[in-house]
């Protein structure tokens, strides 16, 4: 919806970063919503489809206001954006690292987990969203979107969580077996490997999703924060730019004003049970 004072090219832009935030925010809630063997697996697939979309919109909507200030306000050509970047999320934050000298002092060094995450999205954009159908028609024996986030997820639930209390949770599991006279019995599930699961292995696997889900957020948000600082820098080097050409609408819109949740701090991030609500209030 266009507005009286403003170029048609803010207008897009507004309501690209309205849909990049939401998109992000809504891949965030169906991550904290996704668990196994509860009728939840659907919101992981949601989730990495919403977080990959995502991810992707928030660095090509800095890799196109680069290409703006550098020529004038002209645009680069849908082929010019499909042909250097396509979907590929990590081709574009590599991309983006490189404009952070340009507009921001931040140096930002990404951790293993951090890569892997990446690398996970990545994958997913360019080629798991149709694994499961895939897979039906032309069988490869690849690993599921679900068996490599089951890997991602722990890694970082062990990394992030001290072995004394990692011990004590799966005792705790064990003891509430115990009194609720919960057998630790084979189950119809199968693992990665295809061996039968025990009933102890199929609750401390929900567990770990469960713990993981917040600290994956808090990842992601340590990840996309330069990009966030990268887009304020943006729109503010187009204020002084707009300024001085005297052009009498705004171009460039204030990308500080959607995507300011990535600067939540780990704290913030692990106690909030909800994001696309909070932020749209």
């Amino acid at each position: 919806m266009r507005q009286i004072g403003f170029d048609k090219k803010f207008t897009l832009l507004v309501q690209e970063s309205h849909l990049t935030k939401n998109i992000i925010l809504s891949g965030f809630d169906f991550l904290l919503k996704a668990n196994y063997f509860q009728d939840k697996d659907g919101y992981f697939y949601s989730s990495f489809f919403s977080i990959s979309i995502g991810m992707e919109r928030l660095l090509k909507l800095a890799v196109i206001t680069h290409y703006m200030l550098t020529n004038k306000y002209s645009t680069p050509t849908v082929k010019q954006l499909k042909t250097k970047f396509g979907h590929d999320v990590k081709i574009l934050y590599g991309e983006c690292m490189k404009l952070m000298p340009i507009y921001h002092p931040k140096q930002t060094k990404l951790e293993t987990e951090d890569q892997a995450l990446i690398d996970f999205f990545t994958e997913y954009a360019a080629n798991s969203r149709y694994f499961n159908l895939n897979e039906v028609c032309e069988a490869r024996m690849d690993r599921s979107p679900l068996d490599k986030w089951l890997e991602i997820a722990r890694s970082v639930y062990e990394r992030h969580t001290s072995y004394q209390d990692r011990q004590k949770c799966a005792m705790d599991l064990v003891y509430s077996m115990d009194r609720t006279g919960r057998q630790n019995a084979f189950t119809t599930y199968l693992d990665e490997s295809g061996h039968p699961m025990m009933v102890f292995d199929c609750l401390h696997r929900q567990y770990v999703i469960k713990k993981s889900a917040p600290l994956v957020i808090w990842r992601l948000v340590e990840i996309l924060r330069p990009i966030h600082l990268l887009l304020e820098a943006m729109a503010h080097k187009a204020s002084e730019y707009e300024n001085s050409q005297g052009k009498p609408i705004m171009i460039i819109p204030h990308y500080e004003d959607f995507f300011y949740f990535l600067l939540a701090d780990k704290a913030t991030i692990k106690r909030r049970k909800r994001w696309l609500d909070i932020f749209n209030n």
